[in-house]
């Protein structure tokens, strides 16, 4: 008897079979309701729920006022697909290096409906415990991967950003004001770095830089993170964000012209 056929094994293909089945009819209606779910795809409502639940549960749907939408996990997931060739393998080795050479966690963060998402995280020597790892969701507006990002949009994707997202406070340092986030984002642009000062977690500091292709398209971010007594103002003002500037160089150098980006 074959798993893939029929007894428990088969049970399990036809859940995976039916969950993709949930999705996809998510997917067709941005969001909706438990009824209307059971209706479309002519199973009971109990068993809708109980896919609903689990999928949300996992981060690849999202719950509100009774309604579902696609989540964040779905678009983790996509993130990685769509920047593996474009992205990942590049600069990869180069978050490595990084990590090596500072001793510090080094991340590669893309951004997906307005949320940063770490793509791949590396650590240094001195890291016991890393704050984030790969797939970890955040806000923009308190990390520094997110400000170097935001600073790179044009106005008017920024004006639709600060429309449609809240900028809640997670520490005593976070810039919760628009106006004040575009002057900080303003002077992100002039110098090329980003810096989180405790503005996401209280005792942790980080620097990133925005890596873009070419043609100006807009990947993602590389930043450096550290506790305070590993981060102090010289190595957070100068160090860091010089590393990360030649480090971003390479990457987005070799994303234009290694065999990677053959396939663009």
């Amino acid at each position: 008897m074959s798993d893939g056929d029929t007894g428990r094994g088969g049970d399990r293909i036809a859940s995976v079979g039916t969950a993709f089945r949930v999705l996809e009819a998510v997917r067709e209606r941005d969001s909706v309701g438990v009824t209307e779910l059971a209706e479309a795809l002519d199973l009971p409502k109990s068993t809708v729920h109980h896919y609903l639940a689990t999928l949300a549960d996992g981060g690849y749907l999202a719950a509100e006022d009774g309604r579902y939408r696609l989540g964040l996990g779905l678009f983790t997931l996509g993130a990685t697909a769509r920047t593996g060739e474009r992205l990942f393998h590049v600069a990869k080795p180069n978050v490595d290096r990084l990590a090596e050479a500072t001793g510090e966690q080094a991340r590669l963060v893309v951004v997906r409906d307005g949320r940063a998402i770490t793509l791949y995280q590396a650590t240094g020597d001195a890291v016991d415990d890393p704050p984030t790892y790969a797939g970890t969701v955040e806000d923009l507006h308190c990390t520094a991967a997110g400000k170097a990002y935001l600073a790179e949009l044009p106005d008017e994707r920024l004006d639709e950003f600060l429309a449609d997202h809240p900028l809640p406070r997670r520490t005593a340092n976070t810039v919760t004001d628009p106006d004040e986030l575009r002057a900080a984002l303003s002077a992100v642009r002039d110098r090329g770095v980003a810096f989180d000062d405790e503005e996401r977690d209280e005792g942790v500091r980080c620097v990133a830089s925005a890596v873009s292709d070419r043609s100006g398209e807009l990947l993602g971010a590389i930043s450096v993170s550290a506790p305070l007594d590993r981060m102090p103002d010289d190595r957070f003002r100068s160090e860091i964000p010089s590393r990360l500037r030649n480090v971003v160089g390479v990457v987005e150098f070799n994303t234009t012209y290694s065999e990677w980006s053959d396939a663009l």
